[in-house]
């Protein structure tokens, strides 16, 4: 009975009330909100005391139910009503004026909720964007404003419809054009083609006005401001209209801006940090830091250096996302105000504490950039843009020889950091920088021993297997002295470089056990494991870079017998891994497969050839292996007299560059046969006399092997270090000298038998 009777009410209000239309009920509110202009005489009195923020939501709440009851693409009449009446910019006017008090917070929130919610695109037609347009220019006006949050708000919503339609930004760019005459607009039909550049004539001062909004709040003492202006920059950078490209970069301070800040957050770091301080801290842009309390591993300058690497990293991704004028425009101010005015000082200064320091800071830049743009500035500010071979005696690139020289420096701290800074550079995916360094001075091929006029071998290319059986040589022949004599002249020698060749060409080792190697986890070689040498193997199977031939089975042999010439390097006294119980070459083999798939992958875009230059169309002219390689070559011909630290480094910045798919990189360094020029030397070579000075000095070290051994075990943390031991430099560079050995013969065999697969 209850129901009935409240039905019945009902049906008698409607009677006496019918329903109005959502138009009805729309003017109704909007003329509640005029009427309240009108009539009230204290414009003192906050906009929150008012019946205007309940208006204005119930005419937002009447749109979008219009919205949903309307077809695809119309507009109704609410719309209608909204856009011929220029509601927007009554509000734009009433906001910007804060009348009364609050207004500007309410007008906000009604815009970015009017374009938040309606789904169909609104910013085309001249009666949204000019008031939009208008509303941008007053944020940002005021510092830490009241009302920052809610403009961000606006803001990002603007940049996200941005997004969805790009086109669109144009209407926001005030760009001088010709005064012409402006055409009548129907407030209902969209003003995107002329109607959108005559809306703006007679600009005298171009201006990206959103741009300019988002860079001023983005200087917010508020983080939460600041990191949702810097999206809302970014979406504006990565837009692809190239007209807002390039009125970013003419007409506003945003690449300016951004490279300064770098400036500003760099300058605040104290003058000295420890390297490994600065290389443990981990910092991406816009996440959140801990306090100082939450943080186990504080140390003094941490949040400040937390905060110029998430600055940095903001640039890099900006660099990486924006237009390509954006990208490169940020990328070239960040050159010229940060990086030659501040970074190059520091890095050239004498201090030996700066240089440590600033070299670190530039070392953590290198890994963090991502962006090809900024990559390319960076190492062309490192290394310089030369390509042409080095002459002995030049200096070239000031910066790049400043470095290069600290390589080889007294103090091996800034030893091991120069060294690191060039393997940093070796992972990145550049090719000016293996260019610069190495390929430069390989490029001619000078360094390849010319054959006698009588001989009729094939010459085309360093790794020919035909070469190799009608022309056979030791490689102990090639510029080593009496190498052959202390280490490798006889066949049963145990420490035979050639050793014996099998009837099936593979080369092995007399009166000896099996080269093993460090267990998987040992600590002598990180992330350098062990190799084996089948080929048939699972992991040589498994390899992309392998692919059968019928050359292949001509080739294999070749392959073992280099492979073979780094295995048996060592003496057989001065071998250890196998006395730990090392057996398997696996690890070594996988590491290599992976690790030269990865820089074959990043190589692919440098289009090198798969071949060696023929010998017929290289000059015939002395070779200079160039500044870096001299170095480090000098560093590996003097690995038993360095620190461990300093022999890892060398050793590792030489098997990365062994890596490189390049087929003058694999004949001279990982081709033990090469019939090499007068005076030259390669990486073999040099390992050859490094081998010869050992087997000199084992003689004068009683229990040699022993005291390896011991070192090892240290190494590997099976028993505790003892630094008293006499000749601990020589006993560790040993144990380098024979994992560097493995490392390279695992290159070796991945990179020739991929080579043999391509034949």
């Amino acid at each position: 009975m209850f129901n009935k009777f409240a039905a019945a009410l009902h049906h008698a209000v409607e009677v006496l009330a019918p329903t109005q239309t959502l138009l009805e009920d729309f003017t109704f509110h909007w003329k509640s909100v005029t009427h309240y202009f009108i009539n009230t005489k204290d414009d003192k009195k906050p906009v929150q005391e008012s019946n205007i923020p309940s208006h204005l939501d119930n005419m937002l709440a009447l749109l979008t139910q219009e919205e949903r009851q309307v077809e695809d693409d119309q507009t109704g009449p609410c719309m209608e009503y909204l856009l011929q009446h220029k509601i927007l910019e009554t509000l734009h006017t009433l906001g910007k004026a804060d009348c009364p008090p609050g207004m500007k917070q309410v007008v906000l929130m009604f815009f970015l909720n009017l374009l938040g919610k309606i789904k169909q695109p609104l910013l085309p037609h001249v009666n949204v964007y000019k008031p939009v347009h208008n509303l941008i220019k007053v944020c940002g006006e005021v510092r830490a404003g009241p009302t920052e949050k809610e403009e961000i708000q606006f803001l990002c919503t603007v940049c996200s419809k941005l997004k969805q339609h790009p086109y669109s930004v144009n209407f926001f760019l005030e760009l001088p054009r010709q005064k012409s005459k402006k055409p009548r607009h129907n407030s209902s039909t969209s003003a995107a083609g002329s109607s959108s550049r005559t809306s703006l004539d007679d600009i005298t001062q171009p201006e990206f006005s959103l741009v300019n909004s988002l860079i001023a709040l983005a200087q917010s003492p508020d983080s939460r401001i600041a990191v949702k202006a810097c999206e809302g920059l970014m979406l504006c950078a990565s837009l692809p209209e190239k007209q807002a490209a390039q009125c970013i970069v003419d007409h506003t301070q945003f690449c300016a801006l951004l490279a300064e800040r770098l400036c500003t957050l760099y300058n605040a770091l104290p003058l000295s940090m420890d390297p490994v301080d600065v290389d443990s801290v981990e910092a991406k842009w816009g996440l959140y830091m801990l306090s100082d309390g939450e943080d186990t591993n504080m140390f003094p300058g941490k949040r400040q250096l937390i905060s110029l690497l998430s600055w940095y990293d903001y640039c890099d991704q900006v660099i990486k996302e924006a237009h390509p004028i954006v990208g490169r425009s940020l990328a070239n101010q960040i050159r010229e105000r940060f990086l030659v005015p501040i970074m190059e000082q520091l890095l050239l200064q004498s201090s030996e504490v700066g240089i440590l320091t600033s070299t670190a800071h530039l070392v953590k830049f290198v890994k963090m950039t991502s962006s090809p743009a900024l990559l390319d500035v960076l190492i062309k500010f490192i290394l310089g843009e030369e390509t042409a071979p080095e002459k002995p005696g030049e200096g070239g690139y000031k910066l790049r020889q400043r470095l290069i020289d600290r390589c080889d420096n007294i103090s091996d701290e800034i030893c091991i950091m120069a060294l690191k800074l060039f393997e940093t550079l070796f992972l990145k995916s550049n090719g000016h920088i293996i260019t610069n360094l190495v390929l430069r001075n390989l490029q001619s091929r000078v360094y390849h021993g010319r054959p006698a006029p009588t001989e009729h071998n094939n010459q085309g290319s360093g790794d020919s297997s035909d070469q190799r059986s009608s022309n056979p040589r030791d490689p102990c022949d090639q510029g080593c002295g009496d190498t052959a004599d202390q280490g490798s002249g006889n066949p049963s020698d145990q420490g035979s470089v050639n050793g014996t060749v099998s009837d099936s060409g593979v080369e092995t080792l007399s009166n000896g056990p099996e080269s093993p190697t460090l267990v998987p986890d040992s600590p002598v070689r990180d992330g350098v494991p062990d190799f084996v040498s089948d080929p048939e193997s699972e992991v040589a199977q498994a390899s992309p870079s392998i692919s059968v031939s019928s050359s292949e089975a001509d080739d294999k042999p070749n392959i073992h017998k280099i492979v073979n010439s780094f295995l048996g390097l060592m003496p057989e006294e001065a071998r250890s891994s196998y006395l730990t119980g090392d057996i398997g070459y696996d690890t070594y083999l996988r590491e290599a497969h992976r690790l030269f798939r990865e820089c074959s992958v990043n190589c692919l875009p440098y289009d090198w050839p798969n071949y060696a230059t023929p010998l017929e169309l290289c000059p015939n002219e002395a070779f200079y292996e160039g500044a870096f390689l001299k170095i480090l070559l000098d560093k590996l011909s003097r690995m038993l007299d360095q620190t461990y630290e300093v022999n890892l480094q060398v050793t590792s910045l030489l098997s990365k560059i062994c890596l490189f798919p390049h087929p003058h990189i694999q004949e001279f360094f990982l081709d033990p046969y090469l019939p090499v020029a007068a005076g030259c030397r390669t990486l073999h070579s040099v390992l050859l006399r490094v081998v010869s000075d050992l087997s000199a000095r084992i003689k004068a070290i009683p229990d040699f092997q022993k005291q390896v051994l011991v070192v090892r075990k240290q190494l590997m943390g099976m028993v505790e270090e003892d630094d008293s031991l006499p000749y601990i430099d020589l006993l560790e560079g040993v144990i380098v000298l024979e994992e560097f050995c493995k490392e390279l013969a695992a290159i070796a065999f991945v990179k020739f038998h991929a080579a043999s697969g391509r034949t």
